[in-house]
């Protein structure tokens, strides 16, 4: 007879342990993932605002952290009731990542054409100048497609359309040595961290089906050695 402060040793315990483990790292990752492109482009909401997807990705990201090392103390404790409560954490978490891997995979489906859009906005503006020039600084780029969009749109190629803008001694800023365009690089931004978060939803997901099939099967032993 087993009592509630059992310790559980056997396979079933060591490989949901296991899974759990993979979570909290995979829960780290997004954690990771989703700061890093939140904290990059947080000065630059008024041009791309994806505050909401970045912190909803966050936000997950603690939540499976969480709920995985709660998980982990329950299968160690052999806790039927955390267990029960991870697998139907789980079933509904794996649900809403679901949705946010589709959005994302959908977003990644015509970065290019909405990035435009966002930037040929703000480039018009012309109030968000300094936030557009501190975003071609971070990016190392220039304007929608290069220089070409200043020289169309009749204005002066700033200075931060060229490398080291902040040099005290005057730069002179050409297409000679300006960078490229926003929208590629902007794309091709959101394309390497998208489908980097994109990715390990994807793992945590399978991931979790594992866990929660550890977890029933635990809860099935558990049951079956307390009514012996």
């Amino acid at each position: 007879m087993y009592g509630g402060g059992a310790i559980c040793v056997g396979h079933g315990c060591k490989g949901r342990c296991l899974c759990d483990f993979m979570l909290l790292l995979a829960g780290l990752a997004i954690i990771g993932l989703g700061t890093a492109v939140h904290v990059n482009l947080n000065d630059f909401y008024q041009i791309i605002d994806i505050r909401v997807l970045t912190i909803s990705v966050i936000v997950l990201g603690c939540i499976v952290f969480v709920i995985a090392f709660c998980a982990c103390c329950g299968a160690i404790r052999e806790s039927k009731c955390m267990l029960g409560f991870y697998a139907a954490c789980m079933a509904i978490l794996a649900a809403l990542k679901i949705y946010i891997t589709v959005v994302i995979f959908s977003f990644l489906g015509h970065t290019m054409d909405t990035i435009s859009k966002w930037l040929d906005t703000a480039f018009k503006n012309r109030d968000l100048d300094p936030v557009f020039n501190g975003l071609e600084m971070l990016f190392q780029c220039c304007g929608t497609n290069g220089t070409s969009s200043y020289v169309a749109a009749g204005r002066p190629i700033p200075v931060s359309c060229c490398p080291h803008p902040e040099a005290e001694t005057p730069l002179q800023c050409d297409s000679t040595n300006a960078f490229g365009g926003c929208t590629d690089k902007l794309s091709d931004y959101f394309d390497t961290f998208g489908e980097a978060i994109g990715g390990v939803l994807v793992v945590v997901i399978i991931v979790e089906c594992i866990c929660v099939i550890f977890g029933l099967f635990m809860c099935c032993q558990i049951r079956g050695r307390r009514t012996v």
